[in-house]
């Protein structure tokens, strides 16, 4: 037998629970469920920070090109200048990059203010 799993009793072992045993279980003073339950709740409340509103995406000079803008609420317009021609353009948010979409998609986006 293991060295570490050895214990040592006081008394002789039984099979069946002792009146002793019965009368200790049923003597101790027992925190009810709701009382246990109602203080796990009772935790701070998390504050769930609202998620970035996606990118827009804008049509502007060049074919199948758009350019990404960041959708704020409060956003001032802002000008980029365009890396297709000389002029530059006006859009609603900050400008983000560009992305190269399919003529079906690019046909449906709103074109930049110009």
């Amino acid at each position: 037998m293991n060295p570490a799993r050895r214990v040592f009793e006081s008394g002789a072992m039984r099979a069946t629970k002792s009146a002793r045993h019965r009368a200790q279980s049923q003597g101790r003073p027992r925190k009810s469920l709701a009382a246990e339950h109602s203080a796990k709740t009772s935790s701070p409340v998390r504050v769930i920070a609202p998620a970035a509103p996606e990118p827009a995406l804008y049509r502007f000079c060049k074919p199948g090109w758009a350019v990404l803008v960041d959708r704020s609420p409060h956003a001032q317009g802002t000008r980029f200048v365009c890396p297709f021609c000389r002029y530059s353009h006006r859009v609603p948010g900050p400008v983000r990059g560009f992305r190269k979409i399919r003529r079906a998609q690019w046909v449906k986006l709103r074109r930049v203010e110009e």
